[in-house]
């Protein structure tokens, strides 16, 4: 499964988002109860679904048979998960049973003891009109062209809601469905169609797998679909999408067979099924889902040309297609386990990108995957990857799940080598092929194949939280031509967070040559005193960006700037710029502005542009204005910085992104960092773009994001106007969040109020909408929506919705008190900033006159932006001092 981080958050943070806080929280809190592996009575040998989905009512009927054998003797009851269904008979081996059935648990009484280790068929009449697992999509009053479609989505257990089920991973099953289709319509489901039966109003759809797989991977999609066709190696691969959007298919998923190819041959185990499909779903609820040979891909993936300079659906495919193997092959036996299914999918999507695109580009991927799991321990919560405390089972799917457990494999692989790291998958996929596992069999694989104990990696990395934040200095001394040089471990240890041990390699480079060292950090501070042959021009630690960390560079300002000129390792430039922004000085915006220009990788350059921001001088500012960037990815990011300054020359620039680049990504940017420059003009600018449309409309949802940097009111008349019904739904969607968002910063309680009206009964609808409108009651923060939450989170029938709703409502109980507070301490902020800029900016041409050079410095931008008085400003902030 994957939720899916877009192309703008995964570099840039999410838009609207919090800003993260350098406290650690709990995941879960105090009393929660762990989880257990759940008990299984029978082994289910195979399941046949009978099912008639009825568009029109958008209900299901049908029979499930499920072929099951008892494991121990005196068996009698048989409890199946069947939630919100009407249950109109129960057969076994063809003769009624007794039954009872309270809503979610179907009992099933045998009326005998049964045989261990023997087949008997329970035949199970059902309807239902599912309100999960099961979903009909199609026109409506609002959305008339919308995509007729029917689908399903069982992770993580809600396919007790559309058939009778043991709906758990440590369950495998061979399956069978029989679907009516209506006339004209295709279908999807798990393994081969074996048969088609036309009828006068309708086809039968008999699809079957004969590979036994979880209850929650059994799937079927029917709608208008066109499918299209490829192989490999005797596999058939193939992709569905709406009539009309064939083009957009194969710029979407025309690479799968070469994924297949790669993984296949590097896992050693040739993907293992008959065939591989993939169809998009309508208002699907999540990214993608890898349903055992079929996997479901929401429709917002499908992109045009133009957004394909930014955008691919590379990685999705490739985490789904991963899956295959990491997932339904092998199944976590419990959720508690379930990064052997997430973090692999996670870690193979970043090696595909390293097959596809090459190193520069994998090892910046994975410091994106890096980035997101810092922004949730930083932000929201530390937990450990391990972990069978949680509510339900969703609560796990998160950034440690995912992109942390993705770089934590990364490091092993590089302990391991790549000869035993993929010797290790090998052994460990085929061993366990077929069954469920837990992490002690990835670790006893490991064991098996290299002989070495990894009891301790796994105890710091998966068992335990956080990370090492490691400190590196170097001091030259001259007289001894020795080097002293230390690493430090900040982070706290705690009962969570370990001080790590991990091998660090260290790569010296001085005039005519160069040494990589290993050092065993162990300790929470070593110090070395290295005898070299000359003074360090400049150092990389960790080359390769082997080990998970993050990284304060205590060295010379030369040392960094040699290292951004000449390292050859892309994440060393990379935090050469890193810890040059941080420094400030006209010295460091030189270098970074000369990274900026000539940097062979886009990704430099983006954090170049970054770190002008940064830096925040005239030197930076005009870095960013004047220099051509070819690279979306990096224009995206100049972008983004010239948000930090309200001067003419960075308005200007924004505005020409906005209105000219060809990419609707560095437009979508350029929106969101006019709202920060509070331009006179930027509110015309930004209302105007509101006509554009893009791929997932990410220029109107960055419109609404620069209208809350705007803080101008007149932006909530615009927002409330897309949260109606009708509009394009991201936008409408990005509208709602951000409603709540800006009518925070308005100092009108009647416009809260209203905000507040309008998003209440925003809650009542479906998935998206729902969170969207708990996102902008959040950000609102008025505790008079706490009831509403409140009603929300008892009523939801999905608990992603119950969760957020719930974590809103802490937010606004924590807020209370102190939105005054933050306001005006925001504000002074605002002066205090303009002043430091405008002084700034004369010191530095004070410096320029001195030096003969001279300067022109920019003109103001207008007055909204910078029109109110430095002097008032300040009186302001002393009279605040004062109280």
């Amino acid at each position: 499964m994957n939720f899916s981080l877009t192309e703008h958050e995964r570099f840039f943070g999410a838009v609207g988002g919090l800003d993260a806080k350098p406290a650690w929280k709990p995941f879960m809190k105090k009393g929660t109860r762990p989880k257990w592996c759940r008990d299984r009575v029978v082994d289910v040998r195979h399941i046949k679904l009978e099912i008639a989905p009825d568009f029109e009512r958008k209900s299901i009927t049908g029979t499930a048979h499920l072929t099951v054998a008892p494991i121990n003797d005196g068996t009698t009851l048989l409890d199946l998960d069947a939630c919100e269904m009407q249950i109109a008979a129960v057969r076994a081996d063809g003769k009624p049973v007794n039954w009872h059935h309270d809503g979610e648990k179907l009992t099933v009484n045998f009326g005998r003891e049964l045989a261990p280790d023997r087949d008997i068929t329970i035949a199970v009449d059902y309807s239902a009109t599912p309100r999960r697992g099961a979903y009909f999509v199609g026109p409506d009053r609002d959305y008339p062209d919308k995509h007729r479609e029917f689908w399903t989505q069982g992770q993580d257990e809600d396919s007790r809601y559309w058939f009778p089920c043991f709906d758990y991973p440590n369950e495998k099953a061979t399956t069978e469905i029989i679907a009516r289709v209506p006339k004209g319509m295709t279908s999807l489901s798990n393994g081969v169609l074996v048969n088609v039966q036309e009828k006068r109003d309708h086809a039968l759809h008999h699809w079957k797998m004969d590979v036994p797989h979880v209850a929650y991977l059994v799937t079927l999609v029917i709608g208008d679909y066109v499918k299209v066709s490829k192989e490999w190696d005797g596999i058939q691969v193939d992709y569905y999408v709406p009539p009309g959007r064939e083009e957009d298919g194969e710029r979407s998923f025309g690479r799968t067979p070469e994924m297949v190819k790669f993984f296949s041959e590097k896992i050693g185990v040739k993907y293992p099924y008959p065939k591989y499909a993939q169809i998009t779903a309508t208002d699907f609820i999540f990214g993608g889902m890898e349903n055992t040979t079929a996997t479901t891909q929401t429709d917002l993936t499908l992109h045009d040309a133009r957004a394909h300079l930014d955008f691919s659906s590379d990685p999705l495919n490739s985490h789904e297609l991963a899956h295959q193997w990491f997932g339904d092959y092998l199944t976590c036996r419990d959720w508690s386990h379930a990064w052997l299914n997430e973090s692999f999918a996670t870690y193979f999507e970043a090696m595909w990108c390293e097959q596809s695109l090459g190193d520069d580009e994998f090892k910046y991927y994975l410091d994106g995957d890096w980035k997101a799991y810092l922004d949730e321990d930083r932000g929201a919560y530390r937990r450990p990857i391990q972990t069978n405390v949680y509510n339900e089972p969703l609560d796990l799917f998160d950034r440690h799940l995912y992109q942390k457990g993705a770089v934590i494999l990364h490091h092993l692989r590089k302990l391991l080598g790549d000869r035993l790291w993929w010797k290790v998958i090998n052994h460990y996929v085929t061993r366990h092929a077929r069954s469920t596992v837990i992490t002690q069999d990835f670790a006893d694989a490991i064991e098996d194949v290299t002989g070495r104990n990894f009891d301790w990696f796994f105890s710091q990395w998966i068992y335990g939280g956080g990370h090492p934040e490691f400190k590196v200095s170097a001091r030259w001394d001259e007289k001894t031509g020795t080097l002293d040089f230390s690493v430090t471990q900040k982070q706290k240890a705690d009962e969570l967070t370990a001080i790590f041990r991990t091998p660090v390699s260290v790569r010296f480079v001085w005039q005519g040559g160069e040494e990589t060292r290993t050092f065993e950090i162990e300790k929470e501070a070593h110090r070395y005193h290295l005898k070299l042959p000359a003074r360090p021009q400049w150092i990389g630690f960790d080359p390769g960006n082997a080990v998970p960390k993050t990284l304060e560079l205590d060295l010379s300002e030369d040392m960094l700037t040699a290292q951004l000129a000449h390292d050859s390792c892309v994440m060393g430039r990379v935090h050469a710029v890193r810890a040059l922004g941080a420094k400030a000085t006209p010295k460091a915006a030189d270098a970074l502005a000369n990274a900026l220009a000539t940097d062979s990788f886009w990704g430099v350059q983006a954090e170049c542009a970054t770190a002008l921001g940064k830096v925040h001088s005239e030197r930076a500012l005009a870095a960013l204005c004047e220099t051509e960037v070819k690279h979306s990815k990096a224009r995206r990011a100049v972008a983004a910085a010239l948000g930090q300054w309200r001067l003419s020359p960075a308005v200007e620039k924004l505005a020409r992104m906005l209105a000219k680049d060809e990419s609707y990504y560095v437009a979508a940017e350029a929106a969101q960092s006019l709202g920060k420059t509070r331009a006179a003009i930027a509110y015309d600018l930004l209302a105007d773009a509101l006509k554009r449309p893009s791929h997932n409309d990410v220029i109107r949802s960055h419109v609404f994001s620069g209208l809350c940097e705007l803080r101008d009111r007149r932006g909530l008349e615009l927002m409330t106007r897309w949260t109606e019904p009708g509009r394009s739904q991201q936008a409408r969607y990005a509208a709602i969040a951000a409603l709540g968002r800006l009518a925070a910063e308005v100092p009108d309680e009647k416009e809260k109020q209203t905000a507040r009206e309008i998003l209440e009964p925003l809650l009542e609808g479906p998935f998206r909408q729902a969170m969207a409108a708990i996102s902008g009651l959040r950000a609102l923060k008025d505790p008079k929506a706490i009831g509403a939450l409140a009603r929300l989170a008892e009523v939801s029938h999905d608990s992603r919705v119950q969760r957020n709703a719930r974590m809103a409502i802490d937010a606004l109980r924590e807020a209370a008190g102190t939105a005054r507070e933050v306001k005006e301490l925001r504000d002074d902020y605002d002066a205090l900033k303009k002043d430091y800029d405008q002084l700034r900016d004369r010191l530095e041409k004070l410096e320029g006159d001195k030096g003969g050079r001279g300067g022109r410095k920019p003109a103001a931008a207008g007055r909204n932006g910078h029109g109110r008085n430095g002097k008032a400003a300040r009186a302001k902030r002393r009279a605040s001092a004062r109280r």
